[in-house]
């Protein structure tokens, strides 16, 4: 099992990699719009396996772990008020394409919502990171 996660990590990370590549190499081109979907599409994609991975997981090795039911449910609490929190705070403020053509509703929203959880994960990220390492030069002294 764990050879398959790798590799599927490493697919999903190549597949980013070259579209990221082709974005950023078709950026001059006509098809700005349809390569910005492209990307959007699969930055959605990305978001989507995400949250569900988040779900499911903890769901699917609960066997195989030692874990209490109550610490599953507050994974599962903080997933929603994260997803729920970040959906609140998305503006979904219309924007307008390079070509000039505006795009609004809920395509909107939901990019929003993915950055506002991108930028929260990414906080609390940084301050685990910074934390441990305090604590851990502290502990040591």
């Amino acid at each position: 099992m764990k050879k398959l996660s790798k590799i599927t990590l490493w697919v999903l990370f190549a597949i980013s990699i070259v579209l990221t590549i082709l974005y950023f190499l078709n950026t001059s081109g006509d098809n700005l719009d349809a390569w910005t979907y492209t990307y959007l599409n699969w930055a959605y994609v990305m978001v989507g396996l995400s949250v569900l991975l988040i779900i499911l997981l903890p769901i699917l090795t609960f066997r195989q772990r030692t874990v209490k039911v109550k610490s599953l449910l507050l994974i599962l609490v903080i997933a929603v008020v994260l997803v729920g929190g970040s959906f609140l705070l998305a503006p979904g403020t219309p924007v307008t394409m390079a070509t000039g053509s505006v795009v609004e509703g809920s395509v909107v929203k939901f990019t929003d919502t993915a950055l506002y959880m991108t930028y929260i994960l990414l906080a609390f990220s940084a301050i685990a990171i910074i934390g441990g390492s305090v604590y851990n030069a502290l502990k040591k002294n």
